[in-house]
C-alpha cells in the first residue's frame, strides 16, 4: 500500500512540476490558438448550446465564461438552464436541437438521467459534449467530447494537506449535491487521504447541494449537537461561505476551515486565515477548455475525448499568486497575458502522460458508487 500511494503522490507531484495552471512562457497566444485549431474554418454564425445544471455561482461562471470564449470564434450560445432536474436537462436539449444547434455543451443535473440526454442527441447527430461530472453513457451512444477536474483527487490533495498540517484531525465533511458524480468524488478522495493515514473517516453530514444558504441550518445543527471536531472539509466555497456565517454568529473557534473551489471570494478567506487551504477547479478553465474541444470538432480535428484535469496543488495564502480566476474578465485578461496554461493542447498531454494516476482515482469513485 505504501508502494502505491507513493507512486500516486509521485505522480502529483509530477503534474504540479511541469506546471499545470502556472505561469509559463510557452503558452501559445491566443490569436495562433485560434488559427491553429480552427484550421481556416470560418465559425461565424454558427449556433451552439450551452445547457447548465443550476442556479449556482460555480455554473453560473461557467456559463459566463463559456459564452465569452465561444463569442470570441464568432459562434452564437443559447444558454438554458436545468434546475438540478435531469428531466428538464432532457427538454432543455431536446429545445436546443430544435432550434438547429451545431453542438452542444451540459452540464448534468443527474448522471443517470444524462443518459436520455446523449441519445436525443446522438439521434439527433448533434455532437454532444458534457462538464464536470460524469454522464452515464448507455450502450451504443457516445459523447463528442467530455472536460472534467477530477474530483477524487482534488478531495484526496485537500485531505492530505489537512494529515500534513493539523495535529490529531478530526474531521466532518459537507458534501456537495449528490447523485451528479463530482460530490461523491471529493467524499472518496477526502476519506481515502484519512484511512492512507490510519485515521477515522470523516463524519458526513447532509449534502449543502453546493449553497450556502443550505449550509446553514447543516453547520448550525452540527455545533448544536455538540460533536467533537477540529477540521470541516465544506464542499466548495459557497458551502464554506454558510459555515464561516454560523461560526462567526456562535463564535466556533479552532476548527480548520478546508474547501474546493479556488474562487476570488475564497483568496480573501486564505489571506485572513477564515480558510485554510483549498484544491482549485476554476470552472473559467473548464468552459474555455470544452470550447476549444468543439472548435476542433466543427473544425474536422482531433482531440482527446475524455480530458481530465488535476489541480497543480492546493492552494493557500502562500502560493495565491498562481490561482487561475473565476471571473470571466480577470479570466480573459490573464489568458491573453499567458498569465496561465489555458490551451488543450498543453492538458491532453498532461493527462496522456499521467493516465495512471487519473484510473486509480477513477476506480475508487466507481467502487464507492457501487456500494452506495
Amino acid at each position: 500500500m505504501l508502494k502505491k500511494l507513493l507512486i500516486v503522490v509521485m505522480c502529483i507531484a509530477l503534474l504540479g512540476f511541469i506546471g499545470v495552471g502556472c505561469k509559463t512562457e510557452a503558452a501559445p497566444d491566443e490569436e495562433a490558438m485560434e488559427e491553429e485549431t480552427a484550421a481556416g474554418v470560418d465559425l461565424t454564425g454558427v449556433k451552439i448550446g450551452f445547457v447548465n445544471a443550476g442556479p449556482d455561482d460555480y455554473y453560473a461562471q461557467f456559463g459566463n465564461t463559456f459564452k465569452a470564449i465561444a463569442e470570441d470564434y464568432g459562434m452564437d450560445v443559447t444558454e438554458l438552464n436545468s434546475d438540478y432536474k435531469p428531466e428538464q436537462e432532457l427538454a432543455n436539449v431536446q429545445d436546443l436541437i430544435a432550434k438547429g444547434v451545431e453542438a452542444i455543451a451540459v452540464i448534468t443535473a443527474g448522471a443517470e438521467g444524462s443518459a436520455a440526454t446523449i441519445e436525443a442527441a446522438n439521434d439527433a447527430g448533434v455532437p454532444i459534449f458534457f462538464i464536470a461530472g460524469k454522464p452515464a453513457i448507455t450502450s451504443g451512444t457516445d459523447l463528442a467530447g467530455h472536460v472534467t477536474d477530477n474530483f477524487v483527487i482534488m478531495g484526496y490533495q485537500v485531505g492530505k494537506w489537512v494529515i500534513d498540517n493539523v495535529e490529531d484531525p478530526v474531521a466532518v465533511n459537507i458534501p456537495g449535491f449528490l447523485g451528479q458524480g463530482p460530490a461523491e468524488g471529493e467524499i472518496v478522495g477526502f476519506d481515502l487521504a484519512f484511512t492512507e493515514a490510519g485515521l477515522e473517516s470523516p463524519f458526513l453530514t447532509a449534502s449543502s447541494e453546493w449553497q450556502r444558504t443550505l449550509a446553514i441550518p447543516i453547520t448550525q445543527d452540527l455545533v448544536i449537537s455538540g460533536r467533537e471536531f477540529n477540521v470541516l472539509f465544506a464542499c466548495n466555497e459557497e458551502t464554506a461561505a454558510g459555515v464561516l456565517t454560523v461560526f462567526e454568529e456562535q463564535n466556533v473557534t479552532g476548527v480548520t476551515l478546508v474547501s474546493c473551489n479556488g474562487k476570488e471570494e475564497g483568496w480573501a478567506w486564505l489571506e485572513s486565515g477564515q480558510m485554510s487551504a483549498t484544491s482549485p477547479n476554476p470552472p473559467s478553465l473548464n468552459a474555455d477548455i470544452s470550447v476549444q474541444q468543439i472548435v476542433r470538432q466543427l473544425s474536422g480535428e482531433d482531440f482527446l475525448q475524455y480530458l481530465q484535469i488535476m489541480p497543480w496543488d492546493v492552494l493557500t495564502k502562500d502560493n495565491l499568486d498562481k490561482a487561475i480566476p473565476w471571473i470571466t474578465a480577470d479570466y480573459l485578461a490573464g489568458r491573453t497575458a499567458n498569465e496561465f496554461q489555458w490551451d488543450l493542447a498543453f492538458y491532453e498531454k498532461a493527462y496522456t502522460d499521467n493516465a495512471d494516476v487519473f484510473v486509480d482515482f477513477d476506480a475508487k469513485l466507481v467502487e464507492y458508487l457501487a456500494n452506495s
